[in-house]
């Protein structure tokens, strides 16, 4: 089987358990709403901030750098923390939730939540650990050239790889943040290895996913070119936007989903019911 046929049936598989409960598509709809809103907020504050510096380059004549301005940072500081805290947070619920229906058990929205809400001060501290270490790597990789970018993006994979089990070990382990890097990154390599190739790409199918919603906003303008009507392009700018922002809330869910059913199964090496076992356990793959 190959990479986007396995990666298609673990979708299809996901999909099955979201479709069973659709409440599971609410924690992403509402951690992108809580995101927009910090974003606003602190966006807007930030640019106050970062006003005077970058009138004082206009003034001279330079170009503007955030290193111009001692508030850049502190700002995309804040906005990371905020961010990751909400992303963590909804994660958090969404996973205990599909835990749940994965094991047959009955936890709803509100049940989700309530554990979000209990973990809410290790969500704060992984928040701030992972903002860390996302302005870090970032003014890294700017002031690299060429080959340091790249070397600082396989860092960030390295990490990513890591954590990848982090949000399920922050829901259901009473580790600090630091450990919980630690509990997901040996679960990780105890059950795959150290050296992995991805047996799936989510990121793959709903690129394809995608594809049906450009190809109907490109239909309408060349109908609409041809016709001489604008509305036949609104109505297609319209469509695919909410096309996009169901599959992303669809996405979100899916993959939260997936990653409770890989966490039980490095946990206790038990394939959920709704999951093929040899998907699963192929997952990843070690390098050869």
């Amino acid at each position: 089987m190959g990479k986007f046929s396995r990666s298609w049936e673990l979708v299809k598989q996901s999909f099955g358990i979201l479709r069973s409960d659709k409440q599971l598509m609410l924690f992403p709809i509402l951690s992108a709403a809580a995101c927009l809103l910090v974003t606003l907020i602190i966006g807007t504050g930030g640019a106050f901030l970062n006003l005077p510096s970058m009138a004082a380059a206009s003034a001279s004549g330079e170009k503007w750098t955030p290193a111009m301005s001692p508030w850049f940072y502190p700002s995309l500081f804040a906005l990371y923390v905020a961010n990751y805290f909400v992303i963590v947070f909804f994660n958090v619920a969404l996973v205990g939730v599909a835990n749940s229906r994965l094991v047959g058990g009955t936890w709803t929205f509100r049940d989700g939540i309530e554990l979000a809400w209990a973990r809410k001060g290790t969500i704060l501290q992984w928040a701030l650990v992972a903002a860390t270490v996302g302005v870090i790597l970032k003014s890294l990789e700017e002031r690299m050239g060429i080959l340091g970018r790249i070397v600082m993006r396989i860092i960030g994979v390295a990490w990513a790889l890591a954590c990848y089990f982090v949000v399920p070990v922050l829901a259901f382990e009473d580790l600090t943040p630091i450990e919980a890097v630690k509990r997901s990154s040996k679960l990780f390599k105890e059950t795959w290895g150290e050296k992995v190739v991805g047996g799936f790409s989510f990121s793959l199918v709903f690129f394809v996913l995608a594809l049906p919603g450009i190809g109907l906003f490109i239909a309408s303008i060349m109908f609409g070119i041809a016709t001489g009507s604008a509305y036949a392009f609104l109505i297609a700018m319209a469509l695919m936007i909410v096309y996009f922002l169901l599959l992303s809330v669809i996405s979100s869910a899916v993959q939260g989903i997936f990653n409770a059913a890989l966490y039980r199964y490095a946990c206790f090496k038990q394939v959920p019911p709704a999951f093929s076992s040899a998907l699963i356990t192929q997952a990843w793959a070690p390098k050869a």
